[in-house]
């Protein structure tokens, strides 16, 4: 009996060891962004943004932070009762660097991530090389 007990412990430890399982799990409930182009020119162009997976029927809030950190470009999007939303922004006066552009739930606008919400960050580069 206690060697089937043994054996019992060691195949518990064996099996939920991390380097038995080499698994990667896929968090379904996290966000998409997209933006196209995924690059763009120093003059007047369209960046459209495509989101899904936000906090339904609400806010999503995006900006470009340059390189030094500082914000050059912000705004807002309602969304759908998918947490999505397909829209466009007219971007003008960026100066050549590598953006970040952060997308985060904000219901009641006030620049900050809500506690429940979710954040996705992409890189956008002005101008294409």
């Amino acid at each position: 009996m206690r060697n089937n007990l043994s054996i019992l412990l060691f195949l518990i430890v064996f099996l939920s060891s991390s380097s038995f399982l080499n698994y990667q799990t896929i968090d379904a409930n996290r966000p998409i962004a997209d933006v196209e182009p995924d690059c763009g020119v120093l003059r007047d162009h369209r960046i459209n943004m495509t989101v899904n997976g936000f906090n339904k029927n609400g806010n999503v809030y995006w900006e470009f932070i340059n390189s030094k950190g500082f914000i050059d470009y912000y705004g807002y999007f309602d969304t759908n009762a998918t947490g999505g939303f397909d829209d466009y922004t007219i971007a003008d006066g960026f100066l050549p660097d590598t953006y970040i552009i952060h997308f985060f739930d904000d219901k009641n606008n006030d620049y900050v991530k809500d506690p429940n919400g979710v954040q996705v960050n992409l890189t956008y580069t002005i101008p294409c090389n």
